[in-house]
């Protein structure tokens, strides 16, 4: 029974939700990976209430004003729900609306989760928010690994339905790389695609730094390049389907130079980019 409930929770896929664009196109990203695990798809939307009354709610009283402020989270949910449901017909939706800001809300959903989702910037009609900071907050303190979605996001496909982009992930050979390239290649498997290792400051692939693959369905292709990490990467990523980091957060934040190259890399790269952290599941 703990085995099932352990599966169930690694094929969970949560995505932040507040009634943008941004967060709309996580919504899509987010269906279409819960389908490719088998898993539930938790729409969530955080809710704080107004220091001040929102325009137009200042004459009904704070009472009124938390339950437009809830209608509209709720419609917000239905909205990504419908949006979730005409990408991924037939996929588990699960709607949730927690207090509080929105880092400690997915922060508290990762727990449960086997993938958090957010989009890189928008602000609601309410004080919900995915934005930059947020989806930075997120990164570093969920518990599980976690996807920021900009970039290219519609799915690119052969004849047989395989993912013609592949999955990218730097060379390294740290806990936290070696925990992003494990994920990074078993995103590659799911989507039937190959896997790009990027070593970068190089003229040659190192032999050494080669990774052996385990599945003759995941091809990995290594490639030099010369220039910085972040330059090569987001080289790499422009028509990748996926880009995958590994961290290790100090104090709760991106500290340290992988940390900066993953928030210069939530800012610059041409595809989405997952964030794995070395103390995340």
């Amino acid at each position: 029974m703990a085995g099932e409930l352990i599966a169930y929770i690694r094929r969970t896929v949560v995505v932040g939700v507040d009634g943008t664009e941004p967060a709309l196109r996580a919504v899509r990203w987010g269906a279409r990976e819960a389908v490719r695990r088998g898993g539930a798809l938790r729409l969530v939307i955080a809710t704080v209430a107004p220091v001040f009354q929102p325009m137009g709610l200042d004459q009904v009283g704070p009472s009124r004003a938390r339950d437009a402020i809830a209608g509209a989270a709720v419609e917000s949910l239905d909205e990504a729900a419908d949006v979730a449901a005409d990408v991924a017909p037939g996929v588990e939706i699960v709607r949730q609306v927690r207090g509080g800001s929105a880092p400690v809300a997915l922060h508290a959903e990762s727990e449960w989760a086997g993938l958090v989702v957010v989009g890189t910037r928008g602000r609601g009609p309410m004080r919900t928010v995915v934005l930059g900071s947020v989806a930075a907050a997120t990164a570093a303190t969920a518990l599980c690994p976690v996807v920021v979605v900009r970039g290219e996001i519609e799915p690119r496909t052969d004849r047989a339905g395989a993912d013609t982009a592949g999955v990218v992930v730097p060379a390294d050979g740290s806990a936290a790389g070696r925990r992003a390239t494990a994920f990074a290649y078993e995103e590659a498997r799911r989507r039937g695609s190959g896997l790009l290792v990027v070593h970068a400051g190089c003229v040659a692939v190192p032999p050494d730094d080669r990774i052996a693959g385990g599945d003759p369905q995941v091809p990995i292709r290594h490639v030099a390049d010369p220039a910085d990490a972040e330059s090569a990467l987001v080289t790499a990523s422009s028509g990748a389907a996926l880009l995958v980091v590994g961290v290790q957060p100090r104090r709760r934040s991106l500290g340290g130079p992988a940390g900066r190259l993953c928030r210069s890399l939530l800012r610059t790269a041409h595809c989405p980019v997952a964030v794995v952290r070395t103390s995340a599941g």
